[in-house]
């Protein structure tokens, strides 16, 4: 049986002396380079890029990479001691991006952050402009206590509709986040009745894990057993480290960036709430900048409305360049 891709490849590439972890497949090794930057600050998400965004592949490359510490990259014994930073992540996607550029031979890339990674792919854009053909934002990070405090009263607004007396109980006890941040840093609480009530996954109604467990079989095709049993490990160790507690502020920070910008934004999107990043989007100063929505989507546009999501990518930025 023929391939189904002329590249379909998962290596542990050098890059300045640093080893990183990249997922690449294509069917038009001419054709751009679309590097994806993950959520989390720990949670890779190779598995699902590769389910469902691989036809794209037949007009680029799309590139999946597990950011240090996270998926294939968490190496237990780092993890007991090294810390995590925002200027390590900026390098370390800088030495992917150069190896890309090398690699395919290409001036520029092109970049697609979601959630955590889109806060990383605007960092690398100011920093690096030179090397992104345009950055694609999708669930947008934002940042200001203000995004929290919308996350919040959504999951207080949604209990109290359904009368859910148990989940408005254990959202008081933890209370409303102050300055951005929860009590006792109990945001998974929140984050479990966020799930539950659709503002993560339109339409899908239950706990993280219960939401969780369908992707297992996906994960199987990209992952081994032993990175699967670590996979939680390694977003627990992500969270806990400085590079998870930076707060940004992107009405302030980057109220202009140098390339085109495009946000892919689901409609109900409560974990990075959807207002702010139209807020932010408008108040952008950009050479040029679209707002593409997704309607039956949250947080995961990509994946939960896939087709949609890669023939808007195709039409609106594959066709820009």
């Amino acid at each position: 049986m023929p391939a189904k891709y002329k590249l379909d490849t998962a290596e542990a590439v050098c890059a300045n002396g640093e080893t990183y972890h990249i997922r690449i497949r294509s069917n038009n090794e001419a054709g751009p380079v679309v590097l994806f930057l993950h959520g989390g600050c720990g949670s890779a998400d190779r598995p699902w890029v590769m389910k469902h965004q691989s036809p794209l592949a037949e007009h680029c490359a799309i590139v999946s990479w597990d950011q240090r510490g996270a998926g294939v990259a968490y190496d237990p014994k780092k993890a007991r001691t090294e810390d995590l930073t925002r200027e390590q992540y900026i390098q370390d996607a800088r030495n992917v991006i150069q190896y890309l550029k090398e690699r395919f031979g290409k001036e520029k890339i092109i970049l697609v952050g979601h959630s955590f990674g889109s806060q990383l792919g605007v960092w690398v854009t100011q920093r690096y402009p030179e090397d992104i053909e345009c950055f694609v934002g999708v669930g947008q990070v934002v940042g200001t206590p203000r995004s929290e405090e919308i996350s919040f009263q959504f999951t207080i607004d949604e209990a109290t509709k359904r009368g859910d007396k148990r989940a408005l109980r254990k959202l008081y006890e933890v209370g409303p986040p102050v300055n951005g941040r929860y009590r006792d840093d109990k945001i998974f609480i929140q984050r479990d009745y966020l799930n539950k009530y659709g503002g993560v996954q339109y339409g899908k109604h239950g706990s993280f894990i219960w939401n969780t467990l369908p992707m297992i079989p996906c994960m199987f095709r990209e992952y081994s057993l032993r990175t699967m049993l670590r996979y939680i490990k390694a977003d627990l160790y992500c969270l806990g480290t400085s590079l998870a507690k930076e707060q940004v502020n992107f009405f302030e920070e980057a109220a202009a960036l140098e390339v085109p910008v495009y946000l892919f934004l689901g409609r109900h999107d409560y974990n990075c709430p959807f207002e702010l990043a139209e807020k932010w989007f408008h108040a952008l100063e950009a050479p040029y900048k679209r707002l593409v929505w997704f309607e039956r989507s949250a947080h995961e546009p990509q994946w939960e409305q896939p087709e949609e999501w890669n023939r808007a990518f195709t039409c609106h930025v594959l066709k820009n360049i």
